[in-house]
């Protein structure tokens, strides 16, 4: 598909999102290109109806965005739970689980997404699949690399670093840590499962899978239309613990 087609698709969703923001909401703001698209139409909804918006950047490169186009930026000090989240994902199934981190703020993203009141995910057609069925970043101390590789390899995954495209070494995570994909080498029948298992390995901090962390996930197509995938969220410390 050509990539102008991609960009009207993306442009799809995020018109359709744009109708969850309400003046005077604090919102978690993702991380990525889309996210880059994301914010000229969202410039234009602030200027039009004089918005008066608070956001809090879930990375480096949102909060460098952020401030570049003059909002104004706030954090979880002060707003431990946010009204909103409007992030993108780099792959979705039709039960509104996520796979996320290809800009390696998942942990960031996730804490964001268990926090706020209401999630939105946001995407083109081109990232729907049936199943999840691509690599999974993790979040991962450096310390405890050799480790969490011997024991993926053991389950029969293939983790390897990340390494930085403009700069010798591995990508290293806005909290300091290692970033490294995993080929789980078939597709993920329960995300539920596969994200608890792999993160119930010392010194991984936390996992790409978003087992239904958000409210809906909006589907843009190149023609203009949007589906919606209403999930069931899960807020598991509430599902768990209670509260909330």
């Amino acid at each position: 598909m050509k990539s102008e087609e991609v960009i009207m698709a993306r442009r799809a969703a995020i018109l359709k999102a744009l109708d969850e923001i309400e003046d005077g909401m604090v919102i978690g703001f993702g991380t990525g290109r889309t996210m880059k698209q994301f914010m000229k139409e969202l410039k234009k909804l602030i200027d039009e109806k004089n918005l008066k918006l608070r956001f809090i950047p879930s990375s480096l490169q949102s909060k460098i965005l952020l401030l570049e186009n003059g909002l104004e930026i706030v954090s979880l000090d002060h707003y431990p739970e946010p009204d909103l989240v409007l992030d993108s994902f780099d792959q979705a199934d039709r039960d509104g689980n996520v796979v996320k981190g290809g800009g390696g703020a998942m942990l960031r993203e996730k804490v964001l997404a268990q926090a706020a009141r209401k999630v939105v995910y946001l995407g083109d057609h081109l990232k729907l699949r049936p199943r999840l069925r691509i690599e999974i970043p993790l979040e991962v101390l450096e310390y405890a690399y050799p480790h969490v590789e011997r024991i993926l390899r053991s389950w029969g995954m293939k983790a390897r670093i990340r390494e930085a495209e403009r700069k010798a070494g591995p990508v290293i995570s806005d909290n300091g840590n290692l970033i490294v994909d995993v080929d789980t080498g078939e597709e993920i029948i329960d995300p539920v499962e596969l994200d608890s298992r792999l993160r119930s390995i010392a010194g991984v901090l936390e996992t790409g899978i978003f087992p239904r962390l958000a409210d809906k996930v909006l589907i843009g197509y190149p023609d203009g239309r949007v589906e919606e995938i209403l999930a069931e969220r899960r807020r598991s410390v509430e599902k768990r613990f209670g509260g909330f």
